[in-house]
């Protein structure tokens, strides 16, 4: 039997990585360009783009008031970092310049572990939250720092220099806290968050004030790259042998529908892509097994190689779970439904750039291995119990053979039909696939009994019409 599954764009991802072709262009609606509507038409895209630029100044100047406004802020709390020092008025003026910038919490870094005002782990979100906001922070505060340094008086480079320090080391030890989080797929995102930031900022304001590799800062810095490294390591190695599996509910759907952690994993995986600096860096360069761990096989090589890998891990951890679906062709139509949602949802994003060649075709190779592995579990079954049943014979020893073949050929496929009717195909393409598969191996057997078998009577709503009818309602769920 020969199958397709080079699904176009109506079957829900494009197809052009596996040699199929893109849809014609929609022609042109509306009036042409002889009707005067051109002029029309440029007028409207130049509003547009005015309107654009109006956006686009409010956001400068609006980013331009509020380090204007941090700056004013740093000018009032500078003295409190002049000679002579007070420890006391310094712990006041930095916290009132980080809360500044809502991020006074760092210096709490135990609140993103059950800490003083915890009572227990923050939520994922609420620590996503924080990093973002952590983020942004020490963004901004970093062109506060460089701006203002521009038109510094030099009676404040020093006290200026002290204030920055502190603010530096103040912001590191979220690093530090992120680092130290149990492991969990979120601290992987996390991680990789906080790495840039950290390896970006922080050298320039080690420039800007003349920090040497000695400075406390400098080696702060250090030692905050290196246990975030190990963390999003360690996280890497747990998120292949053991999170995939297990972090999610694997409750199976019975109806051999899409599981609901294709979605949720295949998000993560686009997640992890919003840092792909860090995920190169920290990822890509170097070996995360441990002695008694053996690399995967045929891992792809390189931090971005990681997409590929982590997807082949939740294809693996599908086939081993829809081993619990026991009804004969079920599991292969799981397969079949979950593998075309993990294609469709790289097809459709960026995790389609980081795929090696070919990753398109071997699952449309996978697919149709589903289809024939299902027609031989459902319905070759069935099939056989007419194939084969043509050899002549005297009428009346026959008949009731025949009979009884015929009886127990629609009793084993209405039993397939009533199942396979609550079965789910989501996709409209997919499931005519299936249905038109399932029709052209089981029709022209029955024909063709019915044709060398003119004298076995069929009963009311088993034509061959009403037959292939009974086969389209297949897989309605």
């Amino acid at each position: 039997m020969e199958h397709s599954c080079k699904f176009g764009p109506d079957g829900g991802y494009d197809s052009s990585s596996s040699g199929g072709s893109s849809p014609p262009a929609s022609p042109r609606s509306g009036p042409s360009d002889s009707d005067g509507s051109s002029s029309s038409n440029a007028d409207e895209v130049d509003r547009g783009t005015s309107r654009q630029l109006v956006t686009v100044s409010e956001s400068s100047a609006c980013v331009l008031h509020d380090i204007d406004r941090h700056q004013q802020r740093m000018l009032a709390l500078l003295p409190a970092f002049s000679p002579p020092a007070r420890a006391g008025a310094r712990a006041d003026a930095l916290s009132r310049w980080l809360a500044g910038f809502d991020a006074g919490w760092v210096l709490d870094v135990g609140a993103l572990d059950g800490g003083r005002d915890g009572g227990g782990l923050l939520s994922r979100r609420e620590v996503g939250r924080r990093v973002k906001a952590w983020v942004q922070a020490l963004s901004t505060m970093e062109h506060v720092f460089r701006l203002r340094h521009q038109k510094l008086k030099a009676a404040h480079v020093v006290a200026m220099g002290e204030f920055a320090a502190a603010s530096a080391g103040a912001m590191l030890k979220l690093a530090g806290a992120v680092a130290a989080l149990g492991s969990s797929p979120s601290k992987l995102l996390a991680t990789l968050d906080v790495y840039v930031p950290v390896s970006e900022a922080f050298p320039v304001l080690a420039r800007l004030f003349s920090w040497g590799p000695a400075h406390p800062v400098s080696v702060a810095v250090e030692t905050a790259l290196a246990e975030l490294v190990d963390a999003a390591r360690r996280c890497r190695r747990d998120l292949r042998s053991s999170f995939i599996r297990s972090h999610y509910p694997w409750r199976m759907p019975q109806g051999g529908e899409v599981h609901p952690c294709v979605g949720f994993w295949m998000g993560y995986f686009r997640c992890l892509l919003r840092n792909r600096i860090s995920l190169y860096f920290i990822l890509g360069g170097g070996d995360d097994h441990s002695d008694s761990e053996a690399p995967p096989p045929r891992a792809p090589a390189g931090g971005l190689g990681l997409v590929a890998e982590l997807i082949s891990c939740l294809e693996t951890v599908l086939e081993e779970k829809s081993a619990a679906l026991a009804f004969p062709g079920l599991r292969q139509v799981f397969m079949l439904n979950n593998t075309f949602a993990i294609v469709c949802r790289a097809m459709r994003s960026e995790l389609k750039l980081l795929l090696p060649p070919g990753w398109v075709r071997v699952r449309e190779q996978r697919m149709e291995a589903y289809i024939n592995g299902y027609m031989d579990a459902s319905w070759k079954p069935v099939v056989s119990l007419l194939d084969g049943g043509g050899t002549r014979t005297k009428p009346g020893a026959a008949l009731g053979r025949r009979s009884n073949r015929l009886s127990a050929f629609f009793t084993s496929l209405e039993n397939a039909c009533s199942a396979q009717r609550c079965w789910k195909i989501p996709n409209p393409v997919i499931r005519g696939i299936l249905r038109k598969t399932v029709t052209e191996n089981v029709m022209p057997v029955y024909r063709r009994y019915l044709q060398e078998h003119p004298e076995v009577e069929v009963a009311k709503g088993r034509t061959a019409e009403e037959l292939e009818q009974h086969l389209s309602d297949l897989f309605e769920g």
